[in-house]
């Protein structure tokens, strides 16, 4: 079944000149796809990932979210279906400061009104961190803060989980525990788009795409997932 579909997607942004990232993207995305989306840095990969997860409004194209035009959104209704819908396990993702790790998992909960402590404490051995469960985001290294980010961006259980650079800030196995994380969960039928520029990870995904010049082509499919 399909979640989202891009179909001519331009985003513009006016810095001193005219600069679109984003010039043509179409794409679509059913239950269970695990996609990568490869280019160098800076092309637009993440902005891509902005307007997926609705945090940035397209200039031009249709995005539909489970077959609804998310351009005639209010803002109330796109941070809901971001709440309800969408897991983000993104660079700059900051959790709540103030709140320890178990806290910040267990609010994301409850704007979802669902109520799951058991499945918190499983987030966080399955994470590797439930000996920093009552630790402050500022107390956490940069890899226990990726594991924590891994966690709260599944902990609502989505329908399309975005990773923009996934790994980032993680050793060997951790890399390869949250890569097997994301296939597990499109095994299970959650939509993973996940961009990177690491060529081994992005050979785990069953669909490969590529970012150029603005435009979105389809490399390849992964035989092993099929």
């Amino acid at each position: 079944m399909e979640i989202c579909r891009l179909e001519h997607i331009r985003k513009d942004y006016h810095m001193g000149e005219l600069v679109t990232p984003l010039k043509d993207v179409t794409l679509t995305v059913n239950n269970g796809d695990f996609i990568a989306v490869e280019g160098p840095s800076g092309i637009g990969k993440s902005t891509l990932l902005y307007v997926m997860g609705t945090l940035l409004k397209s200039d031009g194209g249709t995005y539909l979210f489970e077959g609804s035009d998310v351009s005639g959104f209010s803002d109330s209704a796109r941070a809901k279906l971001r709440a309800e819908k969408i897991g983000f396990l993104f660079q700059d993702s900051a959790m709540i400061q103030a709140l320890t790790l178990r806290e910040n998992l267990l609010f994301v909960q409850s704007i979802c009104k669902k109520k799951d402590p058991a499945q918190v404490e499983e987030l966080l051995r399955q994470f590797g961190i439930e000996d920093r469960a009552d630790f402050l985001p500022h107390q956490l290294s940069g890899g226990q803060r990726r594991r924590a980010m891994a966690a709260r961006a599944l902990i609502h259980h989505p329908a399309l989980i975005l990773a923009d650079e996934p790994t980032n800030d993680l050793d060997e196995r951790w890399s390869e525990e949250i890569i097997q994380v994301l296939k597990d969960q499109a095994k299970k039928g959650t939509a993973v788009v996940m961009v990177t520029h690491n060529s081994r990870w992005a050979a785990e995904a069953a669909r490969r795409c590529r970012l150029e010049d603005g435009v979105l082509f389809e490399t390849g499919k992964n035989e092993r997932e099929k």
